[in-house]
């Protein structure tokens, strides 16, 4: 197939982007156009001076920085999405974020549909064995990945804040419990069950996760549930309904918050 010669715009474009010892190829500002990630050639330039405008200029730079063969831009592309917060955009950020939650179920074989509701018996015991084909295949990290960094941090002299959180977020403990989560949400796994998975590999100030559940305990006691708070109080099959009916300019807010 034979290409459209690169416009004038594009070729200045591109000119200022080598000026930053980057390159960006006239195919690739195609591209990045077509992914949303980039405005639209008319809008490339300032209407009062005709001048490329700085911020197209140094977005354009950023896109070019991550382009590796055989990488793509990952979050940071979403991350322009959520920026720009166009119709089209929004769009596309929230069908991201819904297809890539549901990435360990579409490895593991299982859609939506399958996993049931209910506090019975039989759909509580169908979930387990759902959230047992989630970890098929799975090799859990059992290192000390924190350990691992600080000591490599501390033979090239660099000093490393204090560790507040987990050594290890691939841990066979938390893995297992996350996969319980992502089934059937919080009421398939106990209070107790997750603070141990959490204590098991925690690496902050101990008295930290017993703040935490002091305040579960005290908020249990005046009637409110601090775990329905969280996005997977109800498994994954709730948290993507309710990305599918939220608003999706109000999940790109949500996504540069985070």
């Amino acid at each position: 197939m034979t290409r459209t010669p690169p416009t004038a715009a594009e070729l200045a474009l591109a000119t200022e982007v080598d000026r930053l010892g980057l390159t960006a190829t006239p195919h690739q500002l195609e591209r990045w156009r077509a992914k949303r990630w980039l405005a639209p050639t008319d809008q490339w330039t300032d209407p009062a001076t005709s001048a490329l405008r700085p911020d197209i200029v140094h977005r354009t730079a950023w896109l070019a920085a991550l382009s590796r063969p055989g990488r793509g831009i990952s979050w940071i592309g979403w991350t322009f999405w959520a920026i720009d917060d166009t119709e089209q955009t929004a769009a596309l950020l929230r069908q991201a974020l819904i297809r890539t939650i549901q990435l360990p179920l579409r490895q593991a074989g299982i859609t939506l549909a399958q996993i049931p509701h209910g506090d019975s018996d039989a759909a509580f015991e169908t979930r387990q064995n759902l959230a047992e084909r989630l970890l098929r295949g799975r090799r859990a990290v059992g290192r000390d990945l924190d350990g691992l960094l600080r000591d490599h941090a501390s033979a090239a002299g660099i000093a490393l804040p204090e560790p507040r959180t987990v050594s290890n977020p691939f841990d066979a403990a938390l893995i297992r419990v996350g996969a319980r989560l992502l089934a059937g949400g919080m009421a398939d796994v106990s209070p107790e069950e997750l603070t141990e998975a959490w204590r098991s590999v925690w690496t902050g100030p101990p008295e930290q996760l017993d703040r935490i559940t002091a305040a579960h305990l005290a908020a249990d006691e005046n009637g409110t549930d601090l775990r329905a708070l969280s996005p997977l109080a109800h498994g994954l099959p709730e948290l993507v309904r309710a990305l599918e009916q939220a608003d999706a300019h109000l999940c790109a807010f949500s996504f540069l918050l985070r």
